[in-house]
């Protein structure tokens, strides 16, 4: 019996990995398809770029959140949500950030990250502030979702002002050479694989706690949020790689700033969030103290040597043990 039950929790498991994998691979399918068909209608190659850059990373998170929120489960599935938000700005900043530096260090020229990156501290802040006062309300959510508006028209007012280079290398986000029906295929094949992706890592989430000896809460800010950030972890190494440091920065930043703003905004709007004391007096201070990482980056002309990035990737590595070890 005991080895019958041990197959059923494994077979979930392996059920929730499978979920956010086509998470992963939905989010930038999705993107790419959805750009290639905004180019075509016309809009500027630097336009469709930027949204790509700045609104694509947060797409798997707000999908898995919203298929978690929207489920008739137990109180315990709004902790995992929250997870996936703190976790994934970790993630994001800790890792993603962290391999692009580790493959190329980042010596960012775009003067929008002036503007970006005191922003996504605000966000840090707004969101621990309205976390204190749980639950985290409709009302709550509006004035996210307002912040969120401001920000993207002073981002947008800025990006307005950069170089022709910087422009240029924003737009090389659009895969400009990729064929319409290709795009359309690419558009339909993600979108179906993230509306998937997300019903099923939902559905297996409490089976796969149970069987990794995880609350929700851990649950969310280490298997969900890796496999969330997973495609914008991918994309900065590649364009890292490929010298675009101005696009690896934004990815990263966007996503901080916009997974606060955007993603927790919706899924407050759609179901109103109660945050546990933990989250409120462990995980999200230590969020905060991921995002002032990027402080050194804005003090150093926008920079983030080989060796920093080193310190961030061991600073991941310690949250999630951490989490990991928490409550056992």
């Amino acid at each position: 019996m005991r080895l019958i039950l041990r197959g059923y929790l494994v077979e979930h498991v392996g059920l929730f990995v499978v979920g956010l994998a086509l998470l992963a691979a939905g989010a930038p399918l999705l993107v790419f398809g959805a750009a290639r068909l905004d180019r075509r209608a016309g809009r500027s190659p630097f336009a469709v770029g930027a949204v790509a850059i700045g609104l694509g990373p947060c797409l798997a998170g707000l999908a898995f959140d919203l298929a978690v929120l929207l489920r008739p489960v137990p109180q315990s599935m709004p902790r995992l949500a929250v997870g996936n938000i703190v976790g994934g700005n970790v993630a994001n900043i800790g890792f993603a950030l962290a391999v692009a530096a580790l493959v190329r260090p980042v010596r960012a020229t775009a003067r929008v990250f002036y503007t970006a990156i005191p922003l996504a501290f605000g966000a840090t802040l707004l969101f621990w502030f309205l976390a204190r006062i749980s639950p985290l309300s409709r009302v709550d959510a509006g004035f996210l979702l307002a912040a969120c508006a401001v920000a993207l028209v002073l981002l947008i007012r800025v990006a307005r002002r950069e170089s022709e280079d910087v422009k240029a290398e924003f737009a090389a986000w659009v895969p400009e050479r990729v064929p319409v029906w290709l795009a359309v295929l690419f558009a339909l094949a993600g979108a179906a694989a993230l509306v998937g992706g997300a019903l099923l890592a939902a559905e297996e989430a409490l089976a796969t706690a149970v069987h990794l000896k995880f609350s929700s809460l851990q649950l969310g800010t280490t298997i969900a949020a890796f496999g969330t950030t997973l495609p914008t972890c991918v994309a900065t190494g590649v364009v890292a790689r490929r010298g675009r440091v101005n696009a690896a920065l934004g990815l990263v930043v966007a996503s901080v700033l916009f997974n606060l703003l955007l993603t927790a905004g919706l899924v407050a709007m759609a179901q109103p969030v109660l945050i546990e004391e933990r989250a409120i007096m462990k995980a999200i201070p230590v969020m905060a103290l991921f995002t002032l990482l990027l402080l050194p980056v804005l003090l150093n002309d926008l920079s983030l040597p080989r060796w920093e990035g080193g310190l961030m990737l061991a600073a991941y590595a310690g949250f999630v043990i951490w989490q990991v070890l928490a409550g056992r």
